[in-house]
């Protein structure tokens, strides 16, 4: 087993806990960019295999198979575990003083990510979560139209995420019952969900919430919410491969935005359409990865507070916990006469 070469702290020295495919195809690009937090990184996971191939690839020369053993060398620390594991190593981290990078979501469920955000103020360390559509350009111009009341209040909030599950999955941990966090909802979900709460500006009530479970992970949700005057329906698909898109009535006009499409926003408004460019520089999510990440540096050096707090997705992921709360199956009469005929048998 490699061990890490012993350097002083200097702001710069990070570790990436977890060499999965979120580190391989999103932290380590982003990364990559800048030579100097490359050079320093420490590469941590329990499977060689990985760490070789990674660090190969990457050109990095500081790996360990145990976090725990390179806690006093470095300054931050990125989470990029099966949600599980956040919590406890993400608090063990934080109780040591060192700021944590957290992939989202930031919990499996309330209560861990609330005892996440606990340690995180307890310590005085920095906590920040990597719900990296908050900063993707046409996300954060919905936030600002609704903020600023300039086409009125929402009345009804449409999103839609369908898309066949792809994600080359290292640990397999979303469809493993001892290491799942549900399915999703609470993995593509998680970002949809943070995206109603924000523009909301709360978290909204659940008015019903069905899935395909039946005891492990949901592969399709549908979730109706209503705030105020306001009322919603989220539908998620690992199955249908649809336009994915969110549309948003105001009182004066619809916004209707790709969630895929970072640079343009649709406004309707008496029949007729006007779209809006964002005219960003993020065009891709390796673009927002190394936002996120650069944020992360000037968070560990004090520079700079989180784009995205672990206190500012609280809502999102208690809202998430209510919804699989109160979860009913959705009607299956394929599966219900299956399962008569073979009682009747």
């Amino acid at each position: 087993m490699k061990k890490t070469i012993a350097k002083e702290r200097s702001g710069q020295n990070i570790a990436l806990i977890g060499c999965g495919a979120i580190a391989e195809r999103y932290y380590l690009p982003a990364l990559a960019r800048h030579p100097m937090l490359l050079q320093n990184l420490v590469l941590v996971d329990r499977d060689q295999n990985r760490l070789e191939m990674l660090s190969k690839s990457f050109q990095i020369k500081n790996t360990n198979c145990d976090y725990r053993e390179v806690m006093h060398e470095i300054d931050g620390a990125i989470i990029a575990l099966p949600t599980g594991m956040h919590a406890s190593i993400g608090i063990d981290f934080l109780s040591n003083g060192i700021p944590i990078l957290c992939e989202k979501p930031l919990a499996e469920n309330f209560y861990n990510a609330h005892q996440m955000v606990v340690a995180a103020k307890k310590y005085e360390v920095g906590l920040a979560v990597n719900y990296l559509q908050r900063v993707v350009p046409h996300f954060a111009r919905v936030k600002e139209l609704l903020e600023s009341n300039t086409w009125g209040a929402p009345l009804y909030i449409d999103y839609v995420v369908g898309e066949i599950f792809n994600w080359p999955t290292v640990s397999g941990f979303y469809f493993k019952e001892n290491r799942s966090s549900r399915g999703i909802l609470r993995d593509r979900g998680a970002h949809a969900v943070d995206h109603i709460c924000w523009w909301l500006g709360c978290k909204p009530e659940v008015v019903s919430s069905f899935n395909d479970s039946f005891g492990g992970s949901e592969a399709v949700a549908r979730i109706d919410f209503m705030h105020g005057g306001c009322v919603g329906q989220l539908t998620l698909s690992w199955f249908a491969d649809v336009p994915c898109r969110f549309v948003i009535n105001c009182e004066k006009a619809t916004l209707e935005g790709d969630i895929y499409d970072y640079q343009h926003l649709k406004i309707i408004q008496n029949g007729e359409t006007k779209v809006i460019s964002m005219n960003s520089p993020l065009i891709s999510k390796i673009d927002v990865a190394e936002q996120i990440v650069l944020n992360f540096y000037k968070v560990i050096n004090k520079e700079k507070p989180p784009l995205v707090s672990g206190e500012d997705v609280l809502a999102s992921i208690e809202f998430i916990d209510e919804c699989y709360k109160v979860a009913k199956p959705f009607h299956m009469p394929w599966y219900e006469i299956t399962e008569n005929q073979n009682v009747i048998k």
